[in-house]
C-alpha cells in the first residue's frame, strides 16, 4: 500500500527579525490578491459601462473598495465566532462568556463570508455605492479568495480530515505547532480538497459561459469555431451573480465536509453542513422567489397606478356630476318660473287693476263728499200747489 504524503517544512518563518507563521504570511498575499483582482475588475465594468450614461453616473470607486473591504471585517469576526459557537455548541453550552474570548476556540467560515458581506453591503449602502454592481464585480475575487485560503491552510497544519490511510492522506513530519491535532499522523486533507473544489467551481464560472457561445461555422470545407454574441445570464448578471457564486461555493463545501473529523447532528450531516443549507436556500432559493413574486407585485403595482389614477377620475366624474345636477336643477327652476310666469302677471295685473279701480272709486267717493251741494231756484211748475184731490171730471172742465 503506498505511502502517505509526508510534510516535512517549518511552520514559521523570520521576517525583518519577527516570527511569521507560513499560513498567515500566506493568507495576507491572498488578502492582497483579491484586493488587486477586485480593483481591476472594477476598472473593466466601468469601462463596459461608459457607453450608458446613466451606468456611467454611477462609477464603482476604487477608494471605496478599501472602506468596504474594512466593513467586512466585524460582521466576519463576528459570524465565525457565532458558527464556531454553533458547531461547538455543547462546549459552549456551559459558559458562554468563554465565545466571546478570541483565545479559546477557532473561526468559522459559512458565516464568516456571510455576516461579513452583509455589513459589507452595508458600508456601500453608506457610501451610495452601486451595490449590485459591486456584487457582480467582487464574485470572482471571493472565490478566488476562499480557494486559495484554504490552500494556505496546508502551511499551517490546519483543516485536516479524518485519519486515513490513503495515499493522497498528509501527515506533517515535524512537531510544530500546527493548527490540527495529531497532524504527525496520516489524515485526508481535507483543506485542500476544499481549496481545490472552490477553485473549479472559480474555473465553472469563468470557462462555462465562453464554451457555451462556441458555434461552428461552415466556411468553404472547413468547419471553424466563432463566438455567438455575449448573452447576460440571468443568474451571472448583478446581484444575482454573487448569490449565485455564493452557492456554489457552498455546495462544494458542503461535499468537503463530509471528510471532516466532526461529529454528526442528523444522519450523515454535520452542524457545518445544517449551516450550509440553509446558505444554498437562500443563495438558490431567494432569486427563484423574488422571480416568482415580481408579476405579482408587478401587478400589485400596476392596481396601485390604476387605483390612484382612478381617484382624480373618480373625483372628477363626481364633480361634473354634481355640476350636471345643479345646471339640470337651474334648468328645471327656470322651467317652472317661466310656466308660472304668465299667471303670475296675469294675477298681478289684475290686482293692479283692482287696485286702480278701487283708488279711483275712493278718490270719486272722496271728492263728492267733499263737493258742496248746489241750490236748486223754484220754478213756476216746481212752485208749491196746494194739494187738493182730483177726480176725473177735472181734466174734461
Amino acid at each position: 500500500m503506498p505511502a502517505a504524503v509526508r510534510l516535512d517544512f517549518d511552520p514559521s518563518t523570520t521576517v525583518l527579525g519577527t516570527a511569521v507563521r507560513l499560513d498567515m504570511l500566506a493568507l495576507a498575499g491572498v488578502i492582497f490578491l483579491v484586493l488587486v483582482i477586485t480593483a481591476l475588475r472594477a476598472g473593466r465594468s466601468d469601462a463596459a459601462a461608459s457607453t450608458d450614461g446613466a451606468e456611467a453616473a454611477r462609477r464603482l470607486r476604487r477608494d471605496d473598495l478599501i472602506l468596504i473591504a474594512f466593513g467586512a471585517v466585524p460582521g466576519a469576526v463576528i459570524g465565525g465566532r457565532l458558527g464556531y459557537g454553533l458547531i461547538h455548541l455543547d462546549y459552549y453550552r456551559t459558559d458562554l462568556s468563554t465565545l466571546f474570548d478570541p483565545g479559546r476556540g477557532g473561526m468559522e467560515l459559512t458565516l464568516a463570508v456571510l455576516l461579513g458581506s452583509l455589513t459589507a453591503i452595508s458600508v456601500a449602502r453608506l457610501l451610495a455605492a452601486p451595490i449590485g454592481r459591486w456584487l457582480s464585480v467582487a464574485a470572482v475575487p471571493l472565490l478566488v479568495g476562499l480557494g486559495l485560503g484554504k490552500l494556505t491552510m496546508v502551511l499551517g497544519g490546519a483543516g485536516q480530515g479524518f485519519y486515513s490511510d490513503a495515499s493522497y492522506a498528509t501527515l506533517y513530519v515535524r512537531p510544530g505547532p500546527w493548527g490540527s491535532a495529531n497532524a504527525d499522523l496520516a489524515a485526508v486533507p481535507s483543506q485542500a480538497l476544499e481549496g481545490t473544489l472552490v477553485l473549479a467551481v472559480l474555473v465553472a464560472v469563468l470557462v462555462v459561459p465562453f464554451l457555451l457561445r462556441l458555434r461552428l461555422t461552415r466556411w468553404r470545407v472547413i468547419a471553424r469555431p466563432v463566438l455567438a454574441p455575449r448573452r447576460d445570464w440571468a443568474m451571472l448578471t448583478g446581484g444575482r451573480r454573487f448569490l449565485t457564486v455564493l452557492g456554489l461555493w457552498a455546495a462544494a463545501r458542503f461535499v468537503a465536509v463530509f471528510t471532516w473529523r466532526d461529529g454528526h447532528v442528523l444522519g450523515p450531516l454535520a452542524a457545518e453542513q445544517m449551516i450550509l443549507i440553509a446558505v444554498l436556500v437562500l443563495a438558490f432559493g431567494g432569486p427563484l422567489v423574488v422571480t416568482a413574486r415580481r408579476p405579482a407585485r408587478a401587478r400589485v403595482l400596476a392596481w396601485r397606478v390604476a387605483l390612484k389614477e382612478r381617484r382624480p377620475r373618480a373625483a372628477e366624474v363626481a364633480t361634473v356630476a354634481a355640476e350636471a345636477r345643479i345646471e339640470a336643477e337651474a334648468r328645471v327652476a327656470e322651467a317652472k318660473a317661466a310656466e308660472e310666469a304668465p299667471e303670475v302677471e296675469e294675477a298681478e295685473k289684475a290686482d293692479q287693476v283692482k287696485g286702480a279701480t278701487d283708488a279711483r272709486a275712493a278718490q270719486e267717493a272722496a271728492g263728492a263728499a267733499e263737493a258742496p251741494k248746489p241750490e236748486v231756484e223754484p220754478t213756476e211748475s216746481t212752485k208749491a200747489i196746494p194739494w187738493r184731490r182730483r177726480s176725473t171730471n177735472d181734466t174734461h172742465r
